[in-house]
């Protein structure tokens, strides 16, 4: 087959945060004439796409070679999530070791595997020789789908990467190990930010194995090339602060769920509010919901505040008409802060310190010791911070990002490079 015709196929299954970390990758294919196949396995990652207007406009460019495809619906959802469960508890319980319950495991997972395959196109399926690239975000290693997925096309090469550019090193000063020389004729592979992140996530299970080839391309997203119209634009528009009447703030929001409470969630949407609305006389405020926040108080806030408005902007996008963002701790600060705009971060880590970091006998956040963002733990500070960079028409007022941050970014300018040579590789693009 010539590259002219090969096939890139995504699988979607959380949110949209999966579609965008992988968007520059998808161009760079779709600009080596690959052709695009957007599988969505669930209802709620569909619905998250089309809320999020820079997603949902790229999946539907026009004349483009983009095929979005929806399997997702409550029986098949729920049998994807049966399988997942029982394939875990299956390795935790090492049935593989007791033969009479293994093999009636096994006929089990064929019926599963059956009924999953069934929902992938026909189209797809038909030429299972064939050398596809599969797209998917990491934890899909841990799923059997992901092994049934592989069996049936052998042939295929597979990039599994991250959910979000969220930073999980912790320890910014540490130099982890890096190979020198990648095997770029590996079947699979896992894209990260830096090799810190690795050292994090590393389970010693799937994503130790040998086959799995670690590349470390830093956040495509932030990119030179990704970002320079953004950057122009949050630069047209900040330029023209003192002449407008209307301060532009972002809220980057965060519901209730596993990280913090409903009580939590709703102080912070109401004192983020009130705080605002008590010392700026006229404002616009613009709430991005995070792509999981299905139940939110701002649902409710929006109908007592004229000047409050839910939007569906990519975060980039807001941020290129922001004058300051506020946010409820989370990668977006990064996608702010890499268009030069300034960011509150309104979390307290040790009040809510899951998946926060360990710092003495406190937690701090990571966004905080990458040095991109003015920490305010409660409602006094978020005030004494929102007046300091009024006062300063809202210019940065931080002394300069981690260094950490900046080997990221110096990766992430570089992403294509390694991208090509594993194309090459496999003779997916032509040289």
């Amino acid at each position: 087959m010539k590259a002219k015709n090969k096939t890139a196929i995504v699988i979607i299954s959380g949110s949209a945060g999966e579609l965008d970390w992988i968007m520059p990758i998808l161009d760079y294919l779709l600009n080596n004439r690959f052709k695009i196949k957007i599988i969505f396995l669930t209802r709620l990652a569909l619905k998250s796409v089309k809320k999020n207007n820079m997603c949902n406009e790229f999946i539907k460019q026009e004349n483009s070679e983009i095929d979005v495809i929806s399997v997702g619906g409550y029986f098949f959802e729920k049998i994807e999530r049966l399988s997942y469960i029982s394939h875990r508890l299956s390795l935790k319980l090492k049935i593989n070791r007791i033969p009479l319950i293994n093999k009636i495991y096994n006929l089990y997972e064929k019926i599963l595997e059956n009924i999953f395959m069934r929902v992938l196109p026909s189209d797809i399926k038909n030429f299972k020789k064939e050398k596809y690239l599969f797209i998917s975000e990491f934890p899909s290693l841990r799923r059997p789908r992901d092994i049934w997925i592989r069996n049936f096309f052998s042939r295929s090469i597979f990039f599994y990467c991250p959910h979000s550019p969220h930073i999980y090193t912790e320890e910014l000063e540490r130099e982890y190990p890096e190979l020198d020389c990648l095997d770029y004729n590996k079947r699979f592979f896992l894209l990260l930010g830096d090799p810190g992140d690795y050292h994090i996530l590393n389970d010693g299970r799937e994503l130790a194995s040998a086959n799995l080839e670690k590349v470390y391309i830093g956040h495509p997203k932030y990119s030179n090339i990704w970002l320079r119209n953004l950057r122009k634009s949050a630069m047209d528009f900040r330029s023209t602060y003192s002449t407008r009447k209307k301060i532009n703030i972002i809220v980057l929001s965060r519901g209730f769920g596993s990280v913090i409470d409903q009580e939590g969630h709703i102080n912070l949407v109401e004192t983020t509010v009130k705080t605002i609305h008590k010392h700026i006389p006229s404002y616009t405020l613009l709430v991005k919901k995070h792509p999981r926040e299905t139940f939110s108080h701002w649902d409710n806030v929006i109908n007592k505040y004229s000047s409050v408005e839910v939007v569906t902007d990519h975060i980039s996008q807001l941020a290129a008409k922001a004058d300051l963002v506020v946010s409820f701790w989370g990668s977006g600060s990064m996608d702010c802060f890499a268009l030069g705009v300034p960011v509150i971060e309104y979390w307290d880590p040790n009040k809510y310190p899951k998946q926060q970091v360990s710092e003495k006998d406190k937690f701090t956040t990571i966004y905080r010791k990458l040095g991109i963002v003015q920490s305010a733990n409660n409602k006094e500070e978020l005030q004494a911070v929102l007046l300091s960079l009024i006062a300063g028409n809202c210019k940065m007022q931080l002394s300069g990002p981690h260094p950490f941050f900046g080997k990221i970014i110096k990766r992430s300018n570089q992403w294509d490079k390694k991208i090509r040579k594993i194309l090459l590789s496999h003779n997916l693009i032509n040289n």
